[in-house]
């Protein structure tokens, strides 16, 4: 498929799994997403409700409903006459379309060979951060925007597995109207972010975007508005909310940026970049396919360099959920090799925030709370503007015995970064952090949210014990019986026994998934429950 592909005011760009309208980003789910480069791909025919479920849900069992849902999302997004119905037969994508690819042939072509070879780009995601413009308010505050900035950097240094130009060099373009990808090909960074600040009276606004330097594409851009009281904290508070929010965003594009690359002769960077990829994917899906593949990857990246934190991180990350769902072919080796990574990992760079917050994720799936809440705990003081390690301290801070610090760092995580493209796992550690709690209805909640979001089964285990103890037993039931289809290890581990949590919590774990597991509808209640029967799966809900 081409790099890049224009219909109307919409721009495509499927290796990086973006949707640009005008330029600037359009969110889209991934079933939506994957749904349209089906269509896109198939444009010139008309493709059956058979053929699009299987190549969007690929070997997931789902109602028909499911693709409506995602149809009618299409055509919100594009335009009502963008996918027609083709009665009896299925849909067709109708609007015209011009497909470009980047030319190698052209030596001053943006994006092509040529200009990345001359933009010499660090082996990991390298940004520089613009000196943000005045927009408003007089020369006094100068200092005070040079002050965000200045924060802007140190906060992104903290995250190791990114290049970050150092001040002296970016501030060289202070004043002056320059390209980005001029910026990116003279600093050699792939990203840039840029923004501004616009100060009236007691009130500040920052706006900022982040641009592919190479490419010239925005990718994220947002705006944060603050009173004016304590400037030294406001800078803080500022530049940590855009970081938050930042990173994920830029590990997103560089996952999917690697996933479209077909180079034979990868790096060990790239390497630990796919293996991070199919690491995430296995999560998001359940799939230990995907979790074996990341494996592999990282195991090929460490031969090529040992000293590869990434994919030291990367392996840590690929073993511990095969350990969570219960899905590793030996424990033992499995546990064996994940530890002994962990611990090469911290060795190589004891202040990579990312390795503390491996190893405390893996000795929390193991069970060893007390160790994992020391990784994890080192791991936000290392950085504190990483969002999943301060969810997963909440998480095990919930489950440890202090609820009600975990459900506020669950939701600390949510709110600096409330766009975050795998917020479906922020959102799963506060479903368990307000299980810990015993507020069933607000997990019940939180937990199909993100399961519209990403279809984890570590959320909808939490959800089936949520509805035992909101007393909604048919709907506990049918969670149950179809997590079963998608994670029968981890079901079968967790009905043994094998818990994260302890005392209280774990305890109210096994008795209630206990009673999801016995409970068998009446027949004569089986309409008024809205259940129907299946002749391969028993009672089930219907989609909704």
């Amino acid at each position: 498929m081409s790099d890049s592909i224009v219909f109307g005011r919409f721009e495509l760009l499927p290796a990086q799994r973006r949707l640009l309208e005008r330029g600037a980003p359009v969110t889209l789910g991934s079933r939506a997403f994957d749904l349209l480069v089906a269509l896109v791909e198939e444009r010139d025919r008309v493709l059956s409700k058979e053929k699009l479920l299987h190549l969007v849900w690929h070997d997931v069992v789902v109602e028909e409903n499911n693709l409506t849902v995602q149809i009618a999302t299409l055509r919100k997004v594009l335009g009502a006459d963008a996918v027609a119905t083709v009665s009896g037969h299925g849909y067709r994508f109708t609007l015209p379309v011009t497909l470009a690819r980047a030319d190698s042939s052209q030596p001053n072509s943006i994006g092509s060979a040529a200009d990345l070879a001359a933009l010499k780009l660090p082996d990991k995601p390298s940004i520089a951060v613009l000196p943000l413009a005045r927009a408003g308010g007089d020369a006094a505050h100068d200092d005070f925007i040079d002050g965000i900035t200045d924060e802007l950097i140190t906060a992104l240094s903290r995250f190791h597995s990114l290049f970050v130009v150092a001040r002296g060099s970016v501030f060289s373009y202070r004043g002056r109207a320059v390209d980005v990808r001029t910026v990116g090909r003279e600093l050699g960074v792939r990203y840039v972010l840029d923004g501004s600040v616009h100060l009236a009276g007691l009130r500040v606004r920052v706006a900022v975007q982040l641009i592919d330097a190479v490419l010239g594409h925005q990718i994220w851009a947002e705006r944060y508005e603050r009173d004016l009281n304590d400037i030294f904290t406001l800078q803080d508070e500022v530049a940590n909310a855009i970081v938050s929010a930042l990173a994920p965003q830029i590990e997103t594009v560089e996952v999917h940026r690697v996933q479209g690359s077909k180079s034979r002769d990868a790096s060990a960077q790239e390497l630990a970049l796919h293996a991070w990829a199919r690491s995430r994917d296995g999560l998001r899906r359940s799939n230990a396919g995907e979790r074996d593949q990341a494996i592999a990857l990282a195991r090929q990246a460490l031969a090529i360099d040992p000293h590869s934190s990434l994919a030291l991180n990367a392996l840590v990350d690929a073993l511990s959920w095969h350990l969570y769902y219960a899905t590793a072919t030996s424990r033992e080796a499995a546990l064996a090799e994940a530890l002994a990574a962990a611990t090469r990992a911290l060795e190589i760079d004891c202040a990579d925030h990312l390795a503390w917050r491996g190893r405390g994720w893996l000795r929390f799936s193991i069970g060893q709370i007390a160790e994992a809440l020391f990784d994890l705990a080192r791991s936000v003081a290392l950085n504190p503007n990483d969002c999943f390690a301060l969810a997963r301290l909440g998480v095990c801070e919930a489950v440890s015995g202090d609820p009600a610090r975990g459900t506020a760092l669950c939701l600390d995580a949510l709110r600096r970064s409330p766009r975050d493209p795998s917020r479906f796992h922020l959102l799963d550690n506060l479903v368990w952090a307000h299980f810990a709690s015993q507020a069933y209805r607000e997990g019940t909640d939180a937990a199909r949210q993100a399961l519209r979001e990403g279809d984890f089964a570590g959320t909808r285990l939490c959800l089936v014990l949520c509805l035992v103890g909101a007393g909604d037993m048919p709907a506990a039931a049918a969670e149950l019986r179809l997590l079963r289809e998608r994670a029968p290890a981890m079901v079968a581990a967790r009905i043994a026994g094998v818990w994260l949590a302890t005392g209280e919590v774990r305890e109210r774990e096994i008795k209630l998934l206990a009673a999801a597991d016995a409970f068998r509808p009446e027949p004569e209640k089986v309409r008024k429950t809205g259940l129907h029967r299946s002749s391969s799966k028993g009672f089930q809900l219907p989609n909704r």
